[in-house]
């Protein structure tokens, strides 16, 4: 089940502090392509009309022209293949509407199977990528506080694939040719995911991983080191609450009772590192004093231990959390106190004076029996 729409996406900076406000993680539509053929497309499934640039024309194409947009793409995927006629057909008409002359702008792209050193360079992590570079390189700033940006990102297409559109893309970016980047507020930055997930009391995982409708993957791109600020399973006691529960609980309370992975830090050393953090979580329910089943909750402890493994699928988040049997109940008990009169302690202390007294009698007596049933037995042995 995706529950993107359930979280909310935050920009961080590189070192993976806060610096935007958060956003609601909506699903983005499908990208669309072309249904029918453009026109003379069929003449472009198996030719290529502009050759892949290599890493020996990639820099000098970038810097001979204001704005280029680059496809960067994986023979293997089904989403380049789809693409592939398309895009040659747009690469002509663009460049039969902006010829060498005119120089503004270029269409090209670069196959990631072959160049691998220039799509690593470029951050590509999925396929097909279709950047912007504007005099040579493709950084745009977001997140400037002040005149400070803490945060990078890469001028990109994420429209529809079709004829159409690209097309209309390049006239848009004809009209900017010459102007320097700008700073894009709708451009997507690294994420911190906020948000709750709703599911039923049984085992369960939640699954952080790369998915999209129009993206193919390379594993080996692709770093999933993270930090955990909070995770707490039912909602985070209040402060009264988290008092009167340390008040109660006969094992006490730490300070990360209930967000054992607080402020943890993950890092994946390896290619195609995957991340687990298994959590053992435990119920505790509080009854208060009063017996209002509304002032009654519950809180969830868990124990989480984390380990990483080299995956053969994409690279992931998986957090695992399997519920205990055992409950724990804590109850309070209502004492009533009721004033007595004074005459109540001295009636309570002749009784205890009696019962002393009467003991004693008691025990005297069996003594006395004892110990002249013993005299007795003796004088007879003697006769």
């Amino acid at each position: 089940m995706n529950l993107t729409k359930t979280l909310r996406k935050a920009p961080i900076s590189d070192d993976l502090m806060h610096i935007g406000a958060a956003s609601d993680a909506t699903l983005k539509a499908a990208v669309k392509y072309d249904d029918a053929r453009p026109e003379h497309e069929s003449d472009y499934e198996d030719v290529d009309v502009t050759p892949p640039l290599s890493h020996d024309n990639f820099m000098a194409t970038l810097a001979r022209y204001p704005i280029v947009v680059v496809n960067f793409y994986a023979p293997w995927c089904h989403w380049c293949q789809r693409l592939a006629p398309t895009w040659e057909a747009v690469t002509k008409e663009v460049h039969e509407k902006y010829p060498e002359g005119d120089g503004r702008i270029r269409y090209a792209k670069v196959d990631c199977t072959a160049e691998i050193e220039i799509c690593r360079s470029a951050f590509i992590q999925g396929f097909p990528s279709l950047r912007v570079f504007r005099k040579g390189h493709d950084d745009v700033v977001v997140g400037c506080d002040e005149g400070v940006c803490l945060m990078h990102d890469h001028e990109a297409y994420t429209g529809d694939r079709t004829t159409e559109s690209l097309l209309a893309f390049a006239d848009n970016l004809v009209l900017s040719a010459g102007q320097p980047h700008h700073k894009h507020h709708a451009l997507g930055a690294a994420p911190k995911s906020l948000g709750f997930v709703l599911v039923k009391k049984v085992p369960g995982t939640l699954h952080f991983a790369a998915r999209s409708e129009g993206h193919s993957f390379d594993h080996s791109f692709m770093n999933m080191t993270h930090a955990v600020h909070h995770l707490y399973l039912g909602a985070k006691p209040t402060v009264r609450k988290y008092n009167q529960l340390k008040r109660l609980h006969p094992a006490g309370l730490t300070k990360d009772w209930a967000d054992k992975l607080h402020d943890q830090f993950y890092v994946s050393e390896k290619t195609q590192d995957t991340h687990e953090h298994y959590m053992q979580v435990v119920l505790t329910t509080v009854e208060p004093k009063d017996g209002h089943k509304k002032n009654m909750y519950d809180a969830y402890e868990y124990t989480a231990h984390s380990h990483t493994f080299v995956s053969d699928d994409v690279p992931s988040v998986k957090v695992t959390y399997d519920l205990s049997p055992i409950q724990i109940l804590v109850t309070e008990i209502l004492v009533t106190e009721v004033s007595k009169p004074w005459y109540h302690f001295l009636t309570t202390t002749c009784a205890i004076i009696g019962g002393v007294f009467t003991v004693a009698g008691i025990l005297d007596a069996v003594l006395y029996g004892a110990v002249n049933m013993i005299r007795k037995t003796n004088l007879g042995k003697q006769t």
